[in-house]
């Protein structure tokens, strides 16, 4: 987990370094929810490690996941760009070299026809 906020998507570690366990609810608020949590929390109750419902970390994960994608596909779109723009440059290049080597040839070939006549 690099730059990520604990409270973002799913945690892998809590702050204080320790991994994340899956537990199940058994309150009547939320039954059977799944939840992650620090794996030493229980042991620490008064200290604030990790907790986020798996629903909701899933939600999030696929809004970040939503929104790195959306910036793939700008990076993809700026570089299809680019080279685009940088393809039609080589050709005019390219182009232009061939039309001063045609013109150059054109006046070669008349400079000796006129010498032969």
């Amino acid at each position: 987990m690099t730059n990520m906020n604990i409270n973002e998507g799913i945690a892998s570690r809590c702050w204080c370094g320790k991994g994340i366990v899956t537990f199940v609810s058994k309150t009547e608020e939320n039954p059977y929810r799944r939840f992650f949590r620090c794996e030493i929390c229980l042991q620490r109750k008064k200290e604030n490690h990790v907790f986020k419902w798996v629903d909701e970390a899933l939600v999030d994960e696929i809004v970040r996941m939503t929104e790195h994608q959306a910036r793939v596909d700008e990076e993809i779109e700026d570089l299809r760009i680019s080279m685009k723009k940088t393809v039609q440059e080589e050709v005019m290049n390219h182009k232009t070299a061939l039309d001063v080597g045609c013109l150059g040839t054109f006046f070669g070939l008349l400079c000796l026809w006129s010498k032969n006549d």
